[in-house]
């Protein structure tokens, strides 16, 4: 099989229609001897990536009742036909020759921009080492996955100690006691700034035994029996060891309702303040998978805002066609485009495909740090 007759074969059968990838192969193997099934699906491969590269052959994807290109440059186009080719993902993407495109999808091909917002296309180069970072084995995949495991192993802990209090809080609410009179012996204050709590050690028999314990109330001391006072203690028949001051606020046991709501609400909030350590490790994954590569674009600073929940950067640039365009970059600690003034012209080295992340590499130190970029200023962290 000459690579060049399957060359002119692919341009002629998708020059006037979409094909499918099982499309491009039945046309090699149409096109040539080769029996074996693998070895066409590989020719078909390498000679799909050299004609997307060289912008003969466009690739897409069809929605909303027609054929969209991909906004990819044909190298980066030709990076992610490969690391999709034996993938699902291979099944909705279609090819057809740059020929059989109008006008309008002509417009929408790759240029000399990059997408840093679903709305902002701004003007960029391609700079001299132009590779995306490695993934597999790479320090930036290993931060990313820290972060989220962090961030998860927050949220199941809290989770964690809230399911058993609600459960401890049931299993006491269904446990068996009795009730007995037993003698303080000393009184403890343990009051925060809001709250008043005070313990109580209490002297008490349980079945001619003399026990003495701990109970702990929701309640300031002085509406408290005080030491030398009798008191009516409920104790528990499995454990006698286990008191509460009867028809006091117990401290002692978790309320079940309380720690219930808790449980319903808190890590989701937690989730949702988490929300970027969570989905920055998915996120830059796809963006690396998706082909993109490092673009060079010049910036100015118009405006940096510091808020409670972190610091919102306006940078502006120019578009493909000559338009002032801006976007915004948000961040709590570290920026991601390095120590940065109103009014400071910077050269910035990114990867973005126009979703909520990107990656800047700092033009101070040369890291790699993920950025969060949208088209409004309102707080995207």
């Amino acid at each position: 099989m000459k690579a060049g007759t399957l060359r002119e074969s692919m341009i002629e059968a998708a020059g006037e229609r979409w094909l499918s990838a099982s499309d491009l192969v039945a046309v090699a193997r149409r096109t040539g001897e080769l029996s074996d099934h693998r070895r066409v699906r590989e020719l078909t491969l390498e000679t799909i990536k050299e004609l997307v590269s060289e912008g003969l052959l466009v690739p897409g994807a069809f929605g909303a009742g027609r054929y969209m290109p991909w906004t990819l440059t044909g190298t980066d186009a030709a990076r992610k036909v490969e690391s999709e080719w034996n993938t699902s993902a291979m099944s909705r993407t279609w090819f057809t020759a740059k020929a059989n495109l109008t006008s309008s999808e002509l417009g929408n091909l790759p240029g000399p921009w990059v997408q840093v917002t679903t709305e902002a296309r701004i003007e960029a180069t391609t700079p001299p080492d132009p590779a995306p970072p490695m993934w597999k084995g790479s320090w930036l995949r290993r931060r990313l996955w820290l972060k989220r495991a962090a961030a998860v192993l927050a949220i199941a802990s809290v989770s964690g100690w809230l399911g058993w209090a609600v459960i401890a809080g049931i299993n006491h609410a269904l446990a068996s006691h009795t009730k007995t009179d037993g003698t303080v012996t000393a009184q403890t204050d343990t009051s925060a700034r809001r709250d008043s709590s005070c313990q109580l050690d209490v002297d008490y028999t349980v079945n001619g035994r003399q026990l003495h314990s701990v109970a702990k109330v929701n309640a300031n001391c002085n509406t408290l029996p005080g030491p030398g006072f009798w008191t009516t203690v409920d104790v528990d028949t499995v454990n006698p060891q286990d008191i509460w001051i009867d028809g006091a606020n117990d401290a002692n046991h978790p309320n079940p309702l309380t720690m219930g709501i808790f449980l319903l609400i808190l890590p989701t909030a937690i989730a949702l303040v988490l929300r970027n350590e969570l989905g920055d490790y998915g996120g830059i994954r796809k963006l690396l998978a998706s082909g993109a590569q490092w673009r060079q674009v010049e910036v100015t600073v118009t405006r940096k805002t510091a808020g409670r929940t972190g610091v919102t950067i306006r940078l502006e640039t120019k578009d493909p066609a000559g338009n002032r365009r801006s976007f915004y970059i948000f961040y709590r600690l570290v920026s991601p485009i390095g120590p940065a003034s109103k009014g400071d012209k910077i050269s910035l080295r990114l990867i973005a495909d126009g979703k909520r992340q990107a990656l800047i590499r700092r033009p101070d130190n040369g890291r790699i740090c993920v950025a969060r970029i949208s088209r409004s200023s309102w707080p995207q962290g």
